[in-house]
């Protein structure tokens, strides 16, 4: 890791369904509502991912996961005309779990009724489940 750069601070997606994303990623990967903007009628929503052990996070910035609506948010709706799976930069996201947990949280996502793989990376000895959300995207 670079010596200048402490961590991930914020991961952030554009979405069309900004509620119904919401509800996935905090019922199926157990996201913490942090806060939204504006306070009325956000069109951007951030979940907290986990806090972090750094000066970002002592002050109050935990790692977040920041939805934001394509549709309706200022900085976007100009920008994007609409979200394009095919043609998005975003590959997958990818997030650390404890090994033991791998094989209870597969089933607890396929039980929440999605399609879940193990793909096993030995070059990295680590193994990850792939399952897309809503909106097609792979965390």
């Amino acid at each position: 890791m670079s010596p200048i750069i402490k961590g991930v601070a914020e991961i952030v997606i554009n979405v069309r369904d900004l509620s119904g994303m919401q509800q996935f990623y905090e019922h199926v990967l157990g996201f913490r509502f942090h806060s939204q903007y504006p306070d009325t009628e956000p069109t951007i929503v951030f979940l907290t991912i986990s806090a972090i052990d750094s000066p970002l996070g002592y002050g109050g910035h935990p790692q977040l996961f920041a939805l934001i609506d394509v549709k309706r948010d200022p900085h976007t709706k100009t920008t994007y005309a609409d979200i394009d799976n095919r043609r998005s930069a975003l590959n997958h996201l990818a997030f650390e779990i404890d090994p033991s947990a791998l094989l209870p949280e597969k089933q607890r996502l396929e039980e929440l009724g999605l399609s879940v793989e193990i793909h096993d990376f030995p070059h990295m000895q680590a193994k990850g489940l792939f399952f897309h959300d809503p909106e097609n995207n792979m965390p």
